[in-house]
């Protein structure tokens, strides 16, 4: 490996300095090799590092590990964290697994003696990956034993009077078990031959455990009964809610939570997707939400304006329920009315006026706001604007006195002026009615706990060298028990945020071209939500593939 050292510094991928770092570190640490080191210190990248092994003993490597089911597993738990390898592929005549450590001959040895009428081959993995891995079927054997008794009791098994059933001490588990984890949605999912359950925690899904049909059947029933749904009906989507108390193991405290439950007929049975309803994320201060330090200044010099319209844009999951709130408590006081019109309302909170749309009986967006405006408001909270007549509504308010909060789907804060005239409002009524705009996305943070340096794919770096300063180090989370082996501990914002002005009215007024808008705000210190992300990623926030997969340079 003295030789890979030789052809970085060859490359300039390594300094004089950082080439005598890692050999000072393998005097010191007999037992690492020159590899560990070079990754671990965010000089060569996963890729290179399994490459270099692979190449080394002729071994196939995998960069990213599939989901690995219960059902696959013959070879037990403990057996494989000893040898730190887990199946990736099993047929009935091949089984595939993947090892950290290819020169690991008994590890190799044990497992074959699990498979002696099977062939058995081996592919090279990252060791932080494989322990993941296995952390997860160690938490699906956890639930094993609930399983075995919810399947007893299905099979007849006498229930105690005093005891919950099985079905929904496992449906509590799982709502339980998603919160500790910090997710936002559950994926409960029907296949052809079994059924799975996937967290989205922080955006990205993870499988969380799978069981037979017969046990998803029964779930799917006991949810739909909680939920006031029609435990019959399969041939329909359906949508309900229920709450459950919850306490907190870092506070002590019970905790309401509120569920959103949504079915949808499939092929192979039902989807059910349930949404965690979060309080402790509406009761925080825009001080407190992650957005940087300047945008934070102009979103709230926003707020402070009279009157006017002020828009929050982004997909669906990108917190701007959190960023709304968080603009109530922003303006909200004993000395202002507030009435907000929502569909549906998520979070009840005291002391302002809460209005839940509903078509069916024809409360709609622009039938709400026309009786809100009656109301004697100071501020209004529309959920979405989505049609001219909510957006024609919205600007009338705000023309009379009124601050009006809004969100809108755009992919830019700029877009949104194009989006709202799109809609069929004059320009000069949006130029005269917009106070500003922000953008934003939620990326993930690094956790604290294994935070450690790394270096970016070279495709991502090349595109910022110039804006990059010189010997800039990035950091990601390698995987630990504090963040349930995610490498990931919450999630931040990223935006954009501008403000009208005088000259930038004039160019909505006569329906300038975005790139003209752009130019302007360029010039009065606007920077786009790729460049705030960067600006996290650099200080070790989080990460830049984050950045990238959420926002454009």
């Amino acid at each position: 490996m003295v030789k890979l050292l030789e052809i970085l510094r060859k490359a300039n991928r390594i300094t004089d300095e950082q080439y005598n770092e890692v050999i000072e570190e393998k005097k010191r640490e007999h037992k690492k090799s020159y590899l560990d080191i070079l990754y671990e210190k965010g000089i060569i990248s996963k890729k290179e590092y399994l490459q270099t092994l692979g190449n080394e003993f002729s071994i196939k490597y995998m960069e990213k590990l599939p989901q690995i089911k219960m059902a696959d597993l013959k070879v037990p738990i403990g057996v494989l964290r000893q040898v730190n390898a887990v199946p990736v592929e099993v047929k009935y005549d091949k089984v595939v697994f993947a090892i950290a450590d290819p020169r690991d001959w008994n590890a190799q040895a044990v497992i074959k003696r699990y498979y002696p009428d099977v062939e058995v081959q081996f592919v090279l993995a990252f060791k932080d990956d494989i322990e993941k891995a296995i952390k997860i079927l160690e938490n699906k054997e956890r639930v094993r034993s609930l399983l075995n008794e919810v399947r007893r009791e299905l099979q007849g098994a006498e229930v105690s009077a005093k005891k919950e059933s099985a079905v929904m001490r496992f449906i509590q588990f799982i709502m339980t078990n998603a919160i500790d984890k910090n997710a936002s949605d559950i994926h409960i999912e029907a296949g052809e031959k079994d059924a799975e359950i996937r967290y989205r925690i922080f955006g990205t899904l993870y499988q969380e455990l799978d069981f037979d049909l017969e046990i998803f059947n029964a779930i799917d029933s006991g949810i739909k009964l909680i939920s006031g749904l029609d435990v019959s009906e399969k041939r329909k989507p359906q949508d309900g809610a229920f709450s459950l108390e919850y306490k907190d193991p870092k506070t002590g405290k019970t905790l309401k939570f509120d569920f959103r439950v949504s079915t949808l007929p499939t092929v192979w049975g039902e989807s059910v997707v349930i949404r965690i309803l979060d309080k402790r994320n509406i009761q925080k201060d825009l001080d407190n939400i992650g957005i940087s330090e300047k945008n934070l200044h102009i979103l709230k010099k926003g707020l402070a304006s009279p009157n006017g319209i002020f828009l929050v844009t982004g997909p669906t999951g990108s917190g701007k329920s959190t960023t709304l709130y968080a603009s109530l408590r922003e303006v909200t006081g004993p000395d202002v009315k507030v009435i907000t019109v929502e569909d549906p309302v998520e979070y009840k909170v005291s002391g302002i006026q809460q209005v839940q749309v509903n078509e069916k009986i024809g409360m709609t967006f622009p039938a709400a706001l026309k009786s809100i405006l009656r109301q004697d408001p100071d501020v209004i909270l529309i959920g979405e604007i989505r049609d001219k007549e909510t957006l024609e509504i919205a600007i009338k308010a705000a023309l009379t006195g009124h601050l009006v909060i809004s969100t809108l789907h755009t992919n830019d804060a700029v877009s949104a002026v194009s989006r709202m005239i799109d809609m069929g409002v004059e320009p000069f009524f949006v130029a005269s009615s917009l106070v500003g705009v922000e953008a934003q996305r939620l990326v993930k943070t690094v956790c604290e706990y294994c935070k450690a340096p790394y270096k970016p794919k070279e495709e991502l770096l090349a595109p910022l060298r110039k804006m990059l300063p010189k010997n800039i180090t990035f950091y990601k989370g390698t995987g630990c028990e504090k963040c349930n082996m995610t490498g990931y501990s919450g999630r931040t914002l990223i935006s954009e945020v501008f403000l009208t002005d005088e000259k930038l009215e004039t160019l909505i007024a006569r329906n300038a071209d975005k790139s003209e808008l752009v130019q302007h705000l360029k010039l009065h210190g606007f920077k786009n939500m790729f460049m705030d992300g960067l600006h996290k990623a650099i200080h070790g926030i989080t990460t830049l593939e984050e950045v990238y997969r959420v926002a454009k340079l």
